[in-house]
Formats: C-alpha cells, structure tokens, sequence
C-alpha cells in the first residue's frame, strides 16, 4: 500500500487530466491539477513513519505552499498569451520560487493562508475573459511520448518529498512537496500541444481550486 501511495497516485492523475483535456477541454484538466493529489499521500506516510505532530508540521508547509501554488497559475495564465512556453514557465517558476521562499520564512501560516487568498481572489478578479480554446491537434505518437515523460517526473514527487522530510524537517518538506510540480509539466504541455489560450484557461481554473485546497489542508492541519 505504501509503494502504492508513494509511486501510482500522481502518475495516474497525470494520465487522467491529460485524457480529461484533451476530451473534455482544459477547464477540467485544471480543476483536476488543483487537487492535492500529491500533498495528502505524503502526509499520510509522513504520519505512518513519524507520528501526527511532524505530520502537522508537513501540513502547515503544504498550507504556506499554497501561495506559490497561486503565483504559478497567475503568472503562467496571465502571461501565456504573450510568451512562448518556455519564457512562460522561467517567469512562473521564478515568481513561484519567491513565493515558496516568502511562505517558508512567513511566522504565522494563517498570514500565509491570508495572502493566497488575496492571490487567487484579485487574480480572478481581474482576469480577463478567455476565449473558447481549440482542441489539441497533436500527433498521436508526439502525445504518448509527453504523457509518459509528465508520469515519470509526477511519480518522482512523493518518493522525494520523503527524502526532503528526512533531511530538511516536515515543514520545508511540506512546502516542496505541494510545489505545482505537476502544473510545471502540464501547462507548458498543454501550451504547445493546443495553444496558448488552453493554458490560460487550465491555469485559471487549477486557481479557482485553490480556496477549496486551503479550507481542506487547514483543517488537516488542525486534526492532526
């Protein structure tokens, strides 16, 4: 069961958010990646090996994460009509990285909670509208090559995290593990395969999650 936490969960999600996207449209697929798919089996085995109070400490880390999360999908969304995919995600990553590090050091993780918050709502807020994206036209040999690169890079986020934990402590841990590692591979795929505007669209909805991910992972946090 372990193996299995550790290694199939993300990978599938992968498989089933690209299925999603390109049958049903990249709205889905991102409300898909906004799950903590990744962040819950990672508590789950942090628990099982060190008891709930490093458990909770990897908990508060996943809940600081959020405001990177949130700075992804605002930059990457907003800028991905302007840029091509890979300018796209040096500028997401990078204002991700700032991110995450202002999170790590921020005291009190209810300020952190507060300040994704104001993230996602003036994000939405002020995004403007989108039009309807085109489906993917991707050769189907092209498609199976990235779906598989995405679910080798995907299975590696939980295996890693452990290790992180070891090393770094649960609350820095907490932090990497909930970095959009899996919107890192998605959007930037999703951007050459259909277009630009798909993205945007992905990335809106993975941040219209982001209030749900925040309400679920605080009261984990208070459980434990």
């Amino acid at each position: 069961m372990e193996i299995l936490l550790r290694t199939a969960l993300a990978p599938c999600l992968v498989l089933l958010v690209s299925a999603v996207a390109r049958r049903s449209g990249p709205r889905l697929g991102g409300l898909l990646l906004g799950v903590p798919v990744t962040s819950v089996p990672f508590v789950m085995l942090l628990w099982l090996d060190s008891g709930s109070d490093a458990a909770a400490r990897a908990a508060r880390g996943l809940v600081a994460a959020q405001l990177a999360v949130a700075c992804f999908c605002l930059s990457y969304g907003r800028l991905a009509p302007a840029l091509r995919p890979a300018r796209t995600l040096a500028v997401a990553l990078t204002s991700t990285a700032v991110a995450a590090v202002a999170a790590a050091t921020c005291p009190n993780v209810w300020l952190t909670a507060v300040g994704a918050l104001a993230v996602t709502c003036a994000g939405l807020a002020s995004w403007p509208p989108l039009p309807a994206a085109a489906r993917p036209v991707t050769r189907r040999a092209r498609r199976a090559r990235e779906v598989g690169t995405r679910m080798a890079v995907s299975a590696a986020t939980v295996p890693l995290a452990m290790t992180a934990a070891r090393a770094l402590g649960p609350f820095p841990a907490g932090v990497l593990a909930a970095f959009p590692v899996l919107l890192a591979v998605m959007a930037p795929a999703v951007h050459r395969a259909t277009g630009p505007q798909a993205a945007a669209v992905m990335m809106r909805a993975a941040l219209t999650v982001v209030p749900a991910t925040l309400g679920f992972l605080l009261l984990l946090c208070t459980a434990l």
